[in-house]
């Protein structure tokens, strides 16, 4: 079940970066959330098929569609007042009509059914977040295409008992540039994490999951990355053994995510495991109410708390293949900050913390099966980039700086 929200495990990285950072330049560690493809975002939003659904009215008149003048009568003809009136009703109510028929295309047009606002620099205003999920509250579902035909109900049904490990690769490269100084994209050691899960008896709709952290291990891929792998090793060494605990119903929707870690965990590794948390919460696809096929696309709306910036998440679900209790999805993932201001671990007396600007999407598959908590297999490709102002008050003085950070970060499943 890969995750509705897998940048909570890249944002743990950067995190693990500037943690690394912070031992060499003495800076505090910041949230950085992830940037969008956006080649692929519009890719993902099928904005013609709106207008296709309209077309059959006019070409089913051949010889009004051969010049300018016969097709200003499609808009108005004397002699078939019916077809105008189809023509002219409601586009959007053809199109929505035409997806419960065994439509197998993608919904009309993802853009205009979504409720998301628009975000100058990726950030929405005041309050805008909080109208479509609260913080705290369980993800929302929303149907875009039904899909092909057959459709059932795509519903989990979990079997008690501890499940193969789950093994989670990380790779990331960032780029940084703050105070004139430019940091190159450098590509950090690949992160390695396998937990095990374990499902409890079902009580009313929901399933109790333990987890456990067995390893964790950060290997060096390139000339270069060995100083940096033996400064995160021992900061991430502690975190073993880290539990957790939370409940999950039929539809996938997680809540009561809590958290079990031992005193003697460094404050830094602390930090790093809180955005890990985000990752393992979320790691159960949400799936919608109605009867689906082949070909349907959800959205799901979430929000996350990150290092410090609090989020909204929209994810795109579409089903590519079902074969029984096995489902294969490909994901799209953008995210919005619900507000300018952040508070990431570690940031010094005095100092605060504001987002200029911030774009996060990404793009990817998923495997999974509604017997089994954890997802079988995939992939996910984040890009991220985000401003951010920091101002620093001491001595009657105030001082601000802007720090930007760009991030490719790649994560993949597998199973033991």
């Amino acid at each position: 079940m890969m995750s509705r929200s897998l940048l909570g495990l890249p944002l743990a990285g950067l995190l693990a970066v500037s943690l690394f950072a912070c031992e060499s330049k003495d800076t505090p560690p910041v949230p950085a959330p992830e940037k969008v493809d956006e080649a692929k975002a519009k890719a993902d939003a099928p904005k013609p098929e709106a207008k296709t659904e309209a077309k059959p009215e006019a070409e089913a008149k051949p010889d009004e569609a051969k010049t300018p003048e016969a097709e200003a009568k499609v808009e108005a003809p004397k002699d078939e007042p019916k077809a105008d009136e189809k023509a002219k009703a409601a586009p959007a109510d053809e199109a929505k009509a035409a997806a419960p028929k065994g439509d197998t295309k993608p919904a009309a047009d993802v853009a205009a059914k979504t409720s998301v606002p628009d975000a100058p620099n990726g950030i929405l205003p005041k309050g805008a977040a909080d109208k479509l999920v609260k913080a705290g509250g369980r993800p929302i579902v929303r149907l875009l295409a039904a899909g092909g035909e057959p459709r059932s109900a795509a519903s989990y049904v979990l079997v008690k008992g501890t499940s193969k490990p789950l093994r989670m690769g990380m790779e990331l490269e960032m780029s940084m540039s703050a105070a004139g100084m430019n940091l190159p994209p450098t590509k950090m050691p690949r992160m390695v994490m396998t937990f095990d899960f374990s499902t409890g008896d079902k009580k009313g709709s929901d399933w109790p999951i333990e987890g456990t952290l067995k390893d964790v291990g950060v290997e060096s891929q390139a000339a270069g990355q060995d100083k940096i792998a033996e400064a995160l090793r021992p900061q991430l060494e502690p975190i073993k053994g880290l539990g957790m605990r939370y409940f999950v119903d039929e539809k996938g929707r997680v809540h009561d995510v809590t958290m079990s870690m031992p005193k003697t965990v460094p404050q830094a590794a602390q930090q790093m495991m809180t955005g890990m948390t985000q990752s393992i919460e979320s790691m159960t696809a949400p799936l919608p109410d109605e009867p689906v096929g082949s070909g349907a696309k959800w959205e799901v709306l979430g929000r996350l708390t990150a290092n410090g910036a609090d989020l909204l998440q929209v994810s795109t679900f579409t089903l590519k293949e079902r074969k029984g209790d096995v489902l294969t999805l490909d994901v799209t993932v953008k995210q919005l900050a619900a507000k300018d201001t952040v508070t990431p671990p570690g940031m010094p007396p005095g100092a605060s913390a504001r987002l200029v600007a911030f774009k996060s999407q990404g793009s990817g598959t998923s495997v999974l099966d509604t017997k089994d908590v954890a997802p079988s297999g995939g992939s996910m490709t984040v890009k991220s980039s985000m401003t951010l102002e920091v101002q620093v008050s001491a001595g009657g003085k105030t001082e601000k700086q802007n720090t930007s950070i760009d991030t490719n970060v790649t994560v993949s499943y597998s199973r033991k």
